[in-house]
């Protein structure tokens, strides 16, 4: 019994291949403009039900902050407390008494943090039927999960994505639906600043013969 009370980091990699290959990758994360941004939760598509990112702070200069009391718009998902951080060079996502009934998923507190292009997520008091979830996960680290409803799906702790302009996007949950068809995504730090465009230079002119005489154009 003592067994099934806790999952290791070995055994949540171990399922993750399992269910890794069960289907597509999701896309990233919303990406705001700012270097640095966070939010707290967010969702898209089946019976969970659909939701913009709340609360949601981006930056590219001074520290900017959000925080919502309770979040009730998802009648399949109640969180409170959600509290997001972000400045250009690190991002902080906290969200306290995060339940899902129908994955028998509750935590009472989901954090993600970013600084410097590395990420990591801490649980508290995270179970999912059941099972107490590692507080520190690797990253990446997938475990199968039967939501009511949608059936057999995935959970990943410690989502971390590179985009492709160089930043680190770190999700501490996401449950995804079946089919790739959406997903809910809890406490999500992004960071790195966005590289500098180059400015393009113009070719040089090519001399071009008119009337036996060079010119340019």
């Amino acid at each position: 019994m003592h067994a099934f009370t806790r999952l290791t980091a070995a055994g949540l990699l171990a399922a993750g291949l399992t269910a890794g290959a069960a289907g597509p990758a999701l896309a990233a994360p919303p990406d705001p403009a700012g270097s640095g941004s966070a939010f707290g939760l967010a969702a898209t598509g089946g019976p969970l039900g659909s939701v913009p990112p709340v609360p949601a702070v981006s930056s590219d200069a001074g520290p900017a902050r959000k925080s919502l009391l309770k979040e009730d718009r998802l009648k399949a998902v109640r969180a409170s407390a959600l509290n997001v951080s972000a400045a250009p060079a690190n991002a902080r996502s906290n969200v306290a008494d995060l339940a899902v009934p129908t994955a028998k998923l509750k935590a009472d507190a989901v954090t993600a943090t970013c600084r410097d292009a590395r990420g990591g997520a801490h649980l508290t008091q995270a179970t999912v039927a059941g099972r107490r979830l590692d507080a520190s996960p690797p990253p990446n680290t997938t475990i199968p999960v039967d939501v009511e409803g949608v059936g057999r799906t995935s959970l990943v702790l410690n989502k971390q994505q590179r985009l492709p302009n160089g930043r680190l996007a770190v999700t501490a949950m996401q449950l995804n639906l079946p089919g790739g068809k959406g997903a809910l995504r809890v406490a999500s730090a992004t960071c790195g600043r966005v590289p500098a465009q180059r400015p393009v230079e113009a070719p040089a002119p090519k001399p071009v013969k008119h009337h036996d005489l060079p010119v340019t154009g």
